[in-house]
């Protein structure tokens, strides 16, 4: 019989942590508690609701559909608890405390350095926790509570995640030194589709960009080759193949790689850069500050960024 009390947020942080980690020692780990307090706080929330959240198992945890029910219902509860603690804690003052903050791999090697520098200097007490991952980690980590915002590229909404646009980057084409296509600006995105294209390994959304551009594969289908953009790029300077890559990421190339350079034919396609949040979160004035901050910091240094497509246009 459920329990007409309130759950406590200690008992709901430890369902949603067990249920994010299906795992009660690293739930226990990541809470800072033991195994046997994880376990209390639990089974008294399951006392509360009157059924089994959670099915043990030798090796596992599984979530019962009464915990799938409640989950995200404790999961809200928890967020709200700990966007509260964040509030009182920052006195209402923006962009101040800890922020764990996403950013995806394509865009990392160049623009985390450029970021994080530039936090530092003009908002000395955000203390920013960046962590490089691809897109479909970094939505469910925002979902889960686990990141509080992220820079990934967009094309449309996402269901309970806000896009604030921050910038958009050409793609161009990039070629060994001596391949027929370096300097050329005329290519268009149906000459792909005879040439040796590398790309990146699934779950990467530079290599879903460039397969969208793709739509035929011609007589030469794409291979993926690689996890990092860097060991595409190095790959493709030793004439093993070309790669679409975002223009800013030519930075990432030293003096030793040969290589050249190839542009799209008007309207050049472009990637849509922006800050992403859950739409639950109290945050929303501090990102969309965090947003501007970033793209100015990205402009000062000669990146090569456009203004934002309206993420309602970006297809």
């Amino acid at each position: 019989m459920p329990s007409s009390s309130l759950p406590s947020f200690s008992q709901l942080r430890a369902f949603v942590a067990l249920c994010d980690h299906q795992h009660f020692g690293e739930a226990a780990a990541t809470l800072g508690v033991s195994q046997p307090s994880l376990s209390q706080a639990i089974t008294a929330l399951e006392k509360r609701v009157g059924g089994e959240l959670v099915e043990r198992t030798t090796r596992r945890v599984l979530v019962t559909p009464l915990g799938e029910t409640l989950l995200s219902y404790a999961r809200e509860a928890v967020l709200a608890a700990e966007a509260f603690s964040d509030a009182v804690m920052n006195q209402g003052e923006a962009l101040t405390g800890a922020l764990r903050l996403g950013i995806i791999p394509t865009l990392a090697p160049y623009a985390a350095p450029v970021l994080l520098d530039g936090l530092r200097e003009n908002r000395p007490r955000l203390q920013p926790d960046m962590r490089e991952m691809v897109t479909g980690d970094i939505l469910d980590m925002l979902g889960q509570g686990r990141l509080d915002a992220a820079i990934i590229a967009v094309d449309s909404d996402t269901p309970r995640i806000t896009a604030v646009p921050m910038f958009d980057e050409p793609l161009i084409i990039l070629t060994a030194a001596d391949h027929p296509w370096a300097g050329r600006e005329d290519i268009t995105p149906e000459n792909l589709d005879d040439e040796n294209l590398l790309l990146l390994d699934e779950g990467n959304c530079l290599r879903d960009q460039t397969l969208a551009l793709c739509q035929r594969y011609g007589n030469r289908p794409p291979i993926a080759v690689a996890t990092t953009l860097s060991t595409v790029m190095r790959m493709v300077a030793h004439g093993v193949g070309i790669t679409v890559i975002p223009e800013g990421a030519l930075s990432m190339l030293s003096s030793a790689d040969a290589h050249g350079v190839a542009h799209f034919a008007a309207p050049t396609p472009v990637r849509h850069i922006a800050l992403v949040h859950r739409a639950s979160s109290s945050r929303t004035e501090d990102f969309a500050q965090l947003a501007a901050i970033g793209t100015d910091l990205m402009r000062s240094t000669g990146l090569p960024v456009l203004e934002p497509t309206p993420i309602a246009e970006a297809a």
